[in-house]
């Protein structure tokens, strides 16, 4: 059952607001669920004893609005009654996706195609839970009425007990004459993977640099990008090779801090850092892009569930 709180907060700063003479801007919370994952066998270690609800497909979910323009995606993990659940206690936001799907929004990389199927890739997270910050920018990703939303989610858990979590999405968004103001941006996946539907790629054992080039079906300038990687991963790039590798983003990986470390004193991925600007760079059509996911594996063997993805969003 989904649950939906809409909430105006005026004091809470997730993201910065332009400042807009008669400003309609609102902040909504939605939380989907409940999902119970399964048990898992107790040791964080344990990668194979996990329990899972892996890939599970929703569509039609509430959206926030509609025939606004949104400016800002928070997502989090919490038990029933708000509280963070996190990978320190057990559960784990493996990783959610949300899709639009319309008449007049396509995939910009794989179209109807794979992950396409369910629309325009527009958002996503894994358990670094990164923010969309387009607050203090003049753009924003417009939602129409007629649209559908659908999301694909992954969580898992070690802990020895199932855990009851929501998926709780906060989401701040433009209407009225603020909307009309905020020039439209069209987000762009980019995945190792390629059209995959689960994204997956093997990292070797040291220092590695994983690449997947894109000839750019679209052009325009590059307003904001982040990187989504798993424990091990350093950073990934997004570089425009036909202008001799220029750097568009770099999304560097954090990790520990609280409710990240598990019992075994192991301190896992827990921030992606973000790049922002009027523009970070610009490309044409035709232009190839490479995404760089750059992974340090000191472990013995091959990961065999890595990802390297980034979202880009083009005005």
């Amino acid at each position: 059952m989904t649950r939906f709180i809409a909430l105006l907060i005026c004091a809470f700063v997730v993201l910065a607001i332009p400042a807009t003479a008669g400003a309609q801007i609102k902040t909504t919370t939605t939380e989907y669920g409940s999902y119970t994952i399964p048990a898992g066998s107790g040791d964080p270690a344990d990668k194979a004893g996990m329990g899972h609800i892996h890939n599970e497909i929703v569509t039609n979910i509430e959206k926030p609005c509609t025939n606004c323009t949104l400016i800002g995606i928070t997502p989090d993990l919490v038990y029933e009654g708000g509280e963070e659940a996190n990978i320190e206690a057990g559960p784990i936001l493996h990783h959610v996706v949300f899709l639009a799907s319309s008449g007049s929004k396509e995939d910009v990389t794989c179209g109807k195609s794979g992950p396409g199927l369910l629309g325009e890739r527009f958002f996503a997270s894994g358990n670094e839970r990164t923010a969309v910050d387009l607050g203090e920018l003049s753009y924003g990703y417009k939602v129409g009425k007629a649209e559908t939303w659908n999301m694909v989610f992954h969580l898992a858990n070690w802990e020895s007990s199932p855990q009851t979590v929501y998926i709780k999405m906060t989401w701040k968004y433009a209407t009225g004459k603020d909307a009309e103001g905020l020039s439209p941006l069209r987000p762009v996946w980019l995945d190792e993977d390629g059209c995959s539907t689960d994204s997956l790629i093997t990292v070797p054992t040291g220092e590695s640099d994983t690449h997947y080039d894109w000839e750019a079906s679209i052009g325009g300038e590059l307003i904001a990008a982040a990187g989504h990687i798993h424990d091990y991963g350093v950073n990934v790039e997004l570089t425009n090779e036909s202008e001799s590798g220029k750097l568009l983003c770099n999304s560097e990986a954090g990790f520990g801090g609280a409710g990240y470390v598990t019992p075994d004193e192991f301190e896992h991925i827990s921030s992606m850092s973000a790049c922002s600007g009027e523009p970070l760079g610009a490309f044409e059509e035709g232009d190839t892009l490479r995404l760089h996911t750059i992974y340090n594996n000191t472990t013995e063997s091959a990961i065999e569930d890595a990802m390297g993805i980034m979202i880009a969003y083009v005005g």
